[in-house]
């Protein structure tokens, strides 16, 4: 198989992460790009963002007015 990002030649690997169980994928000797069915499910339907009240970097702060007594 040939590696999307560079066409180098793609191997055979199992990936675990703690409490899940393994997972097969493949890893491009060349430039180190992984993939398995779970990215590329995520490529093709990827998820809307959630959002969770976080401001860009480079945003103005937040600005609160002072309550009038």
């Amino acid at each position: 198989m040939q590696c999307l990002r560079c066409r180098g030649l793609l191997i055979a690997i199992h990936m675990r992460d703690m409490g899940q169980p393994p997972v097969s994928g493949w890893r491009c000797m060349l430039c180190g790009a992984i993939t398995d069915p779970g990215i590329e499910t995520n490529k093709v339907n990827p998820s809307l963002p959630t959002q969770n009240g976080a401001r860009l970097p480079g945003s103005s702060p937040v600005r609160f007015r002072k309550a009038r007594a």
